[in-house]
């Protein structure tokens, strides 16, 4: 897991695959649209739309990877019916799509309770929101409403053609992209109930209050330029797992655009492209930033910033105007965010340290006093259980590694930072237990049980776990019994 944590940090080669054949759907998409939109003398709204699409659900994995091909058609024609369906009741009635946009955002965050089906649905839910803040609400055919329709159904179509083709002839290639595995059911998220409000029920409050305030500012302050500070803050509050990450997202949004804004400042000052030299601009920014997102997000929220001010440049349209109307709407927006997370039924980041460690701990605890004589495909499941729950702790690592370095705890501090480092390294030798150990699952309980208690050294617990399974490798380690259970160092 130490390991996965560095391959965080550097550009990998699945990254870059996965960013060529998400640019270059995204053009043949458009391109595809937009000839067929101009047999209807149409515009290029639909091909826009349709080169939204690829990029959205281009981060769910390749197309048809968990599913039939014809259940996920159905997913890219429900995304792009629906973001034409809310457009239009945002242009016509802005209240009403308001208030349908803050229902479905919230309604998605709380399905996260469910976990399985329900939970995929309600984020299935919010897909057709995200495309809605960043394409026009319909063609604009002459044929009127029919002729709509059709193009948004061709735009989703060819979307979902586009990238499935593409991804399967890179993956015949040879070419290794983001694909998540079929292989096994996805693990479901451990459920709490007894102590008070659960965390999803908090996090889709939150969602509704900052929105809300979104749509309210944004309407009266920027009259039509009001999408960006709901944008924001969707980007911002979606996966963010408590308060110290909801302020960590904010700082990045806000610092990618700023450093998109002075690229764009200094793009216009060289030349203004125009034509095919603007495109091929825009196309190369927007890979660069898909590729750099792995690395950090505040990477892609600069190239957006850089490809709206060059389609505003590219339409003669005022853009440095603009981009500090944009850079205030994001501050706007990040400023929701972070107010209402802190302030409305926070979540401290700490305790959802303290949570998602003990699940990690609990699934090593069941890894480690697995039989010597099990199954290796049960063996195999619980060790996958196990990388899951690490994986969860991954995204909420780097938050607080951030807080460590601006406090600068001591060694011996309880700080989750260290926590997960220390967990980390100990679960770097699950793979060689292969047998009962009672020595080390004790150490595993122990560790498990001084999350709950204040009084008891997490950091002290860890580290004697981890120096236990340094000393005695997991093939070679002593079983004892269970007495004299070992106490914690100060």
């Amino acid at each position: 897991m130490a390991g996965s944590q560095r391959r965080l940090t550097v550009l990998r080669a699945e990254d870059i695959s996965a960013a060529a054949v998400t640019i270059v759907a995204m053009v043949a998409a458009f391109c595809t649209v937009w000839r067929i939109a101009a047999l209807f003398h149409a515009g290029a709204n639909a091909g826009i739309l349709s080169a939204v699409l690829v990029m959205t659900q281009s981060r769910r994995g390749a197309a048809g990877h968990d599913r039939s091909l014809a259940a996920e058609l159905a997913v890219f024609l429900f995304v792009a019916l629906g973001a034409a369906a809310v457009g239009w009741l945002l242009h016509h009635a802005f209240a009403a799509g308001a208030a349908v946009f803050v229902a479905v955002v919230s309604l998605s965050v709380w399905t996260r309770k469910f976990g399985g089906k329900i939970r995929r649905i309600g984020s299935l839910l919010a897909l057709p929101l995200i495309a809605v803040l960043v394409v026009p609400a319909r063609p604009d055919a002459p044929g009127g409403m029919p002729i709509d329709m059709l193009l948004v159904c061709i735009a989703g179509a060819a979307a979902f053609g586009w990238l499935f083709v593409l991804t399967q002839w890179a993956a015949h290639i040879g070419l290794r992209a983001n694909v998540k595995p079929t292989a096994h059911p996805p693990i479901a998220e451990p459920q709490r109930t007894a102590q008070g409000m659960p965390a999803s029920t908090r996090m889709a409050i939150q969602m509704a209050i900052a929105l809300a305030a979104a749509f309210v500012i944004g309407r009266f302050a920027f009259a039509q330029h009001w999408s960006w500070i709901v944008l924001t803050v969707y980007i911002v509050c979606i996966g963010a797992s408590s308060r110290g990450d909801v302020l960590y997202k904010g700082l990045l949004r806000l610092g990618g655009a700023l450093g998109g804004t002075i690229a764009a400042a200094l793009v216009q000052h060289v030349f203004v492209p125009h034509g095919a030299a603007a495109a091929v601009l825009i196309f190369a920014v927007l890979f660069a930033g898909t590729c750099l997102r792995s690395i950090n997000y505040a990477w892609w929220a600069a190239s957006a910033t850089l490809v709206i001010s060059l389609l505003q440049a590219s339409g003669a349209r005022p853009a440095s105007g603009t981009l500090d109307l944009r850079l205030e709407e994001i501050l706007i927006g990040a400023a929701c965010a972070v107010i209402t997370a802190w302030l409305v039924l926070p979540i401290r980041t700490e305790a959802v340290v303290r949570r998602r460690l003990s699940d990690a701990l609990l699934a090593f605890d069941e890894l480690a006093a697995c039989p010597a004589d099990v199954q290796p495909g049960e063996r195999a499941h619980k060790r996958r259980v196990l990388d899951d729950r690490m994986a969860r702790i991954a995204l909420i690592a780097v938050p607080i590694q951030w807080h460590r370095r601006l406090t600068r705890p001591g060694a011996d501090r309880d700080h989750p930072a260290i926590w997960v480092e220390l967990l980390q390294h100990c679960v770097g030798h699950a793979d060689g237990i292969a047998g009962p150990r009672d020595e080390l699952v004790r150490a595993i309980r122990l560790s498990r049980k001084t999350l709950g208690a204040n009084e008891l050294s997490t950091t002290a617990a860890l580290r004697r776990l981890h120096g236990l399974l340094a000393k005695h490798p997991p093939q070679a380690m002593p079983s004892r019994s269970p007495e004299n259970e070992p106490e914690l160092e100060a």
